[in-house]
């Protein structure tokens, strides 16, 4: 098993730098051997809001999704060649003054902190999971939202698999829609994994949320990018609500398009099927 050496940093919002009050919400990853540059980032902003006067949200996702934006596009001319006159960054510190040469006073990084993996997307989770996500209380949680049952369920597995990285988003646009998926791979068509929860609090929101991703659906009827879609289901956490499940899923059924229900527990399976799907056809590299 190989080890690959990382640096990362701890992103901080800080409301008023010269109370130097802060909050972690995000992590940036570099392992400049394998072209992994990353950055994971806590969006919500609730906790935020509850802690800061005046707090703009807005602003706050604008920013943190500029960064994220501009990882991405460093990423892509780093593993296209497009470094002509320099090497890409060769630690977190460089690639966060490529990204931000003057900073943001309300968004701070951290000092370059270091490591090795197997794995650097798998680390970029632990490090997240560990500094940003245990900073939240434990709350009962009503219901899940499609990102947390993405999350929970059925990121872990696609990591694990090598699977996540060979994700993407996806825009499918006509005249009548513009519909967004966050994550989706090409293989002649677009194939889409898209999260959908159904672990409402009330069980009309279980009839209501399957009604909207069929709408999704129908709309995609026709549109000759479209693959398969798959939904990677979040049943509801009340058992009593089983029965509203099973007419949601029946009603699913309904999308006059290619599509395929995944279950939670077939999570794991799901994912080991898709590596050797994406194997198969040449879209992931190398052969362990």
């Amino acid at each position: 098993m190989s080890m690959i050496p990382y640096t990362y940093s701890v992103v901080r919002y800080v409301h008023d730098p010269a109370a130097g009050e802060q909050l972690n919400v995000g992590v940036i990853l570099c392992a400049p051997s394998e072209h992994f540059f990353e950055a994971k980032f806590e969006y919500r902003f609730e906790r935020l809001s509850e802690a800061f006067a005046d707090f703009n949200g807005e602003h706050y996702r604008r920013v943190l999704k500029q960064i994220a934006a501009a990882i991405a596009d460093l990423r892509e001319r780093t593993q296209g060649g497009l470094f002509p006159l320099r090497e890409p960054p060769a630690d977190v510190t460089r690639l966060v003054s490529l990204l931000m040469p003057d900073g943001d006073l309300s968004i701070q990084f951290s000092l370059m902190l270091a490591g090795v993996t197997d794995n650097p997307e798998a680390e970029l989770e632990d490090i997240f999971e560990r500094m940003i996500l245990s900073q939240y209380p434990r709350q009962r949680i009503d219901k899940r939202t499609d990102e947390e049952v993405w999350t929970s369920v059925y990121q872990r597995p696609l990591i694990q698999h090598r699977v996540k990285k060979y994700l993407q988003p996806k825009q499918f646009e006509s005249s009548d829609y513009e519909l967004r998926f966050d994550h989706a791979f090409k293989n002649n068509h677009w194939h889409v994994l898209h999260p959908t929860s159904m672990d409402y609090a009330r069980p009309e929101g279980i009839q209501a949320k399957a009604t909207r991703v069929l709408g999704k659906g129908t709309a995609l009827s026709g549109n000759p990018e479209l693959g398969t879609l798959y939904l990677l289901m979040g049943k509801p956490q009340e058992r009593k609500y089983m029965t509203q499940y099973i007419k949601a899923k029946n009603l699913l059924h309904k999308m006059p398009i290619k599509h395929v229900i995944v279950e939670e527990d077939e999570a794991e399976d799901f994912a080991q099927e898709l590596e050797s799907y994406l194997r198969e056809h040449g879209l992931i590299e190398g052969g362990g």
